[in-house]
This record gives C-alpha cells, structure tokens and sequence, in this order.
C-alpha cells in the first residue's frame, strides 16, 4: 500500500502557480436568478458577472454536465435544462414534468459517460428518483425510468458509481440507503439493496469513491460522515460502524446543526487526495464548519481527518460544497443564510498540519444552494 501521510498531502500543496481567472454558477433559494461568478485566483476575489434570469421560481439545486455543456435545475415539480452559451452565459433550453403526485425537485446530478443521462430527486415522501434522457446538445427531454423506494421514503441526495452502472440515494425521511443497478443505455433501473442507517443518523447526501472500495454518506441529524464499504461487483454497501464528527467533540448541543454536504476534491487522474464536508448551523447567528480530509489514492481510504474549522456564516438551508478543478485544496462554500459564496483553500500552517480559511468572498442578494464549477 502507497504511504501517504499529512506532510506528503501538503506538500502537494507548494509551488503552484496560478493566476487565471475561473467561473462557477450558483441556484439560489428563492427567486428566478442563477448567478454567473469569476474567481481571480491570483488576486483572491469574487466577482458577480451576471445574473441570469432563469425559467425557475427557485433553482434549489444546479448540476452541470461532464461536457460543461448544460445546467440542470431542480424547480418545483419539474427539471430545466440550459445551455452553457459561455463562461457567464447560459440559455433555456428545455424542461421535464415529474409526475403529478410529486414535487419539489431537489437533488440533480448527471452522469459521466454517453448518453449522459441526468437523474433527479424530488424531496418528497414516496417519490421515484427519475432517469432523465437528452438530446445531442444535452437538453433534457423525457423521464425514461424511475428509481423506485417505499412509501416512508424521502430521497434528498443521489451519487453514482464511477462507471455509471449504480445509483444512490440518500433516504434522509427513511433513514435508510438504497442502490440501484442502472444501464443508462437502456434506461433500466433495479433495486439492488435497501440498508437502514445507525438510529437517528438520516442520510443527506453522499459520494462514492472512484476506485470504487468506499461510499461516504453526510449523516444530517448526526453531524458526522459514515463510512460504508462497498462491494465492487454488485454495488453492495455494508457500513464499517465507523464515522467522523462534523462537530468539535466538546459540543452536546448537537441538536443545534445539521450536516449538509460532501464532496471529493478534483484530481487530474482521478483519485482525488482530498475530501471536503460542511455541517450548518440551525441559526443564523451562529457559525457552521467546514473539515477536510486526506484520502489514500490507492485505495480511497480516510486517512485522517485534516481540520475542522467554523465558516465564517451561518450555513442556513445551505452550506454546501464544491470542490474547484484547477486545485484541489480549493473549494466554494455557499451560505444561503447569510446569502454569499466564499472560496476555501487548505493552508500549510507550518510543515506538520493544515487549516482551511477563506480566502474570497462575495455578498448577493438571495440565498445561493449549491455551486458548480465551469472551469
């Protein structure tokens, strides 16, 4: 097994040398806008280079595809599609009706290889995830499957394997995992497995890792990442009774927070050393934080949990994070309660251990969800 230790992590972190200017695009909560934002990562700031005027009465939550080609919205009780006309542009392209029954649409991810399906969420008791097809330019034009659960469901966050061939969902109503097989060719769904969570945990969202070995799922109520082994050939999950605090150990008022999101850090070859996590305050007056951890490359393991650190606002609704391509100790916090969004880095302090601090920050008018990275 590779050695791999904190002063091998941040001496990743030496010598770069940027000086580029890069975009993201941010939903928001309430309102129609999706925020077209320039980070200067020489001169570390923010800038808000357009506000596009969408289709949605709210984008709870944006997806960009593996093409950087088209946004996808959750809005209500349907799914739009824009196309990326450039950096700060986007244009409305087309939009998918979930049944009627269901509302609500919440978590939205797209897959990573031809036809490059897109698959939604709708945050509602009972409701299908929907299997969504695209055209040639990557507009959304139909419901072709559903991801089915049972009634006590609530699904909130979905995640796909790297080969694109299981879907999970986050149960956070249900309390619960589910894993489905999925032929994104075909348009076939099949339930593989449905795992109840450790009492009072409620997934939210969750990630799988590249090499495939581990799952890692933001237990909301618990404010703690757990860590679930996975099974290569069948997608299976087993959880390992191991995860990690959101929280510094001296809190007992945990009832106070609520973890939010998770997510791996961008790698060039795809084995990603960081992994980034945020938990949210329940008011506004009090900060969330933010941890990173150090991921084995060869395996996908947690090596050791790097900081955990306040964020400099409440986290609302959303404290939600996105990990940067051009680096990876870079990544983008929105705060949809104090209604910005920051870039984080992680610092060397020192030769022996590493922080997280902000480093550019931008006030706007209404409360970002998520943010994706264009470039």
């Amino acid at each position: 097994m590779r050695s791999f230790t904190r002063a091998t992590a941040l001496g990743a972190l030496a010598g770069r040398a940027f000086g580029t200017v890069h975009h993201m695009f941010s939903g928001v909560f309430s309102g129609t806008d999706i925020y077209a934002i320039e980070f200067d990562d020489e001169a570390n700031t923010l800038t808000l280079a357009n506000s596009i005027v969408s289709e949605a009465s709210s984008s709870k939550w944006i997806a960009i595809d593996e093409r950087k080609q088209n946004i996808y919205v959750g809005n209500n009780a349907q799914y739009d599609s824009y196309t990326i006309t450039n950096s700060t542009g986007l244009d409305y392209s087309g939009t998918v009706e979930m049944s009627s029954n269901c509302s609500n649409a919440n978590y939205i991810i797209a897959s990573t290889a031809s036809p490059y399906v897109v698959f939604g969420a709708p945050y509602s008791t009972g409701c299908p995830a929907n299997m969504m097809s695209v055209d040639s330019t990557g507009s959304l034009t139909g419901i072709i499957a559903n991801a089915t659960y049972d009634s006590n469901a609530g699904i909130h966050g979905l995640a796909l394997s790297a080969d694109n061939q299981f879907l999970y969902s986050a149960d956070d109503i249900g309390n619960a995992i589910w894993v489905h097989s999925v032929n994104i060719t075909s348009g076939e769904i099949a339930e593989v497995q449905y795992l109840a969570a450790p009492t009072s945990a409620n997934p939210r969202h969750m990630v799988v890792h590249p090499l495939g070995n581990y799952a890692y799922v933001v237990f909301e109520e618990a404010s703690a990442i757990g860590v679930y082994s996975r099974d290569t050939t069948t997608g299976e999950l087993t959880y390992t009774n191991t995860s990690y605090s959101l929280l510094p150990s001296t809190y007992s008022n945990t009832s106070s927070y609520w973890a939010d999101e998770v997510q791996f850090s961008v790698s060039t070859n795809g084995t990603p050393s960081y992994m980034y996590a945020a938990t949210r305050s329940r008011t506004t007056t009090i900060p969330g934080y933010v941890s990173a951890f150090s991921i084995d490359t060869s395996t996908g393991a947690i090596i050791e949990q790097l900081f955990l650190t306040e964020t400099t606002g409440s986290g609302g609704s959303a404290n939600s994070v996105t990990a940067a391509p051009f680096g990876e100790e870079y990544f983008a916090i929105t705060d949809s309660g104090s209604s910005f969004v920051e870039v984080w880095m992680i610092t060397a302090n020192g030769t022996s251990s590493a922080t997280g601090k902000a480093v550019a920050h931008l006030d706007l008018t209404s409360g970002p969800s998520d943010a994706v990275w264009f470039d």
